[in-house]
């Protein structure tokens, strides 16, 4: 894991968290929100994370990633989803 100062995160989970909020970065800990700015159409949250905090029952769960230049990199994402429309596939079935 890379960790850094500033994440990114999806722009729902951002829209859907409050200041003063404690909210949990996963495979990493929790954090309490003390500011949110909009800015257009990015949403800007700022916190501190307390690493101490083993507490993450009833906390929203958020996936990250740093926002680093050096180790962030951009990808072009394809989803399948009218293509694949059955959640799982029996070794049975044939394809």
């Amino acid at each position: 894991m890379i960790y850094g100062n500033q994440v990114l995160i999806e722009k729902d989970d951002a829209s859907a968290i409050a200041e003063g909020e404690k909210v949990t970065l996963m495979k990493w800990g929790n954090v309490v929100i003390t500011k949110k700015e909009q800015e257009g159409e990015n949403i800007n949250l700022y916190g501190k994370i307390d690493l101490a905090d083993k507490d993450f029952k009833k906390t929203k769960k958020i996936t990250w990633v740093t926002n680093d230049k050096d180790t962030t990199v951009e990808f072009t994402l394809v989803e399948l989803d009218h293509i694949i429309t059955k959640k799982k596939i029996d070794e049975k079935e044939s394809v």
